[in-house]
């Protein structure tokens, strides 16, 4: 008689977001038993075992690949199978490794270092660049601006991109820590697998919606002084998704237009920009 196929699974999401609508599930095809995962986030999403399977009886046609990326809106992506490798014994997979899974692309290197961001608000406006990237008091190891505002300017898409998670509903914020879950945002996957997201933003003040392609220059949201804050700013990062960097992600810099929009640049602490284009 044929063992019972003995399944363990243990999924765990490592990146906050609002949507986690991610499946595995199996098949059994005549000796075959096949792994598959559902994605139906408009984003991609990457798994990382924890090991590789322990089956009896049982062979792995194909390498069983630790990190791998299932693509947006994808049903019945094969993750793995096995076959029955006598068929007179019995059989089980007496061990599925538990995984972590990432949102984005954890696997990608190379992106466009040369991209050249908007100033995030409207033309004619000018904002103090409070805390620069490595900043003292919450930037440390991290490539994040942050723009000095009142609260409910508007805030516009830095680059053109699709909307994968917006978070509104809150309204609250003090100076520590301890507050960092209460940050309203939008956050944006660029073309290039890169992700922009916009901090801090007024209770209710976001102005688009998950699966919204924006483009660049378009209004988003308005800002605010929610979450870990000493005061009404806007809280600007790009990242790469990752399973090994502070907080999931490698945080990148970023060149903008400034001025006339002629000169493009490194944001610096502590030094005001206008937006005259």
């Amino acid at each position: 008689m044929k063992k019972l196929l003995i399944l363990l699974f243990i999924s765990q999401f490592t990146v906050l977001f609002s949507q986690k609508n991610v499946k595995m599930y199996n098949e059994r095809k005549g000796d075959s038993i096949i792994f598959y995962v559902d994605n139906q986030e408009i984003y991609p999403v990457s798994l990382v075992f924890g090991g590789q399977p322990e089956t009896e009886n049982l062979k792995k046609p194909e390498l069983f690949r630790i990190t791998q990326v299932i693509p947006a809106k994808t049903t019945k992506q094969r993750v793995t199978f096995f076959v029955v490798n006598d068929k007179r014994k019995g059989w089980a997979i007496k061990k599925m490794p538990g995984y972590l899974m990432y949102i984005g692309d954890i696997t990608i290197k190379d992106y466009d270092t040369q991209y050249q961001y908007d100033l995030p608000f409207r033309k004619g406006k000018s904002f103090l660049m409070y805390q620069g990237y490595n900043g003292t008091f919450s930037h440390q190891n991290e490539n994040s601006l942050d723009f000095t505002m009142p609260e409910g300017t508007e805030i516009l898409a830095a680059r053109e991109g699709l909307v994968i998670d917006v978070v509104q509903s809150n309204n609250k914020s003090c100076p520590t820590v301890s507050c960092a879950p209460f940050g309203n945002y939008v956050s944006i996957l660029h073309s290039d697998g890169t992700i922009a997201q916009y901090f801090h933003l007024q209770q209710n003040g976001a102005k688009v919606n998950i699966g919204d392609n924006v483009t660049k220059g378009q209004l988003i949201a308005l800002s605010g002084n929610t979450g870990w804050s000493n005061g009404p700013h806007l809280h600007f990062v790009t990242f790469l998704p990752s399973a090994t960097g502070d907080k999931n992600r490698v945080t990148l810099k970023t060149l903008f237009r400034t001025g006339n929009g002629d000169k493009v640049e490194f944001l610096g602490e502590k030094k005001t920009y206008l937006k005259a284009y």
